[in-house]
């Protein structure tokens, strides 16, 4: 999203920004940080485990 005063995808009727911009943002930012690790073959191996191990939680 780009234009500032673009309403929220969520049907709030408020602009992007005044809304839902803070949760937007840090699930990119989540999602930067989880590429950047898995590019490091430890952290990879590692953050598979999690993974494994929190859905056999399910």
């Amino acid at each position: 999203m780009t234009d500032q005063d673009e309403m929220c995808p969520c049907g709030s009727g408020k602009p992007f920004e005044e809304c839902c911009k803070q949760e937007y943002d840090r699930a990119n930012a989540t999602r930067e940080k989880i590429k950047q690790a898995m590019s490091d073959p430890k952290k990879a191996q590692e953050l598979k485990e999690l993974l494994k191990n929190a859905n056999k939680g399910d």
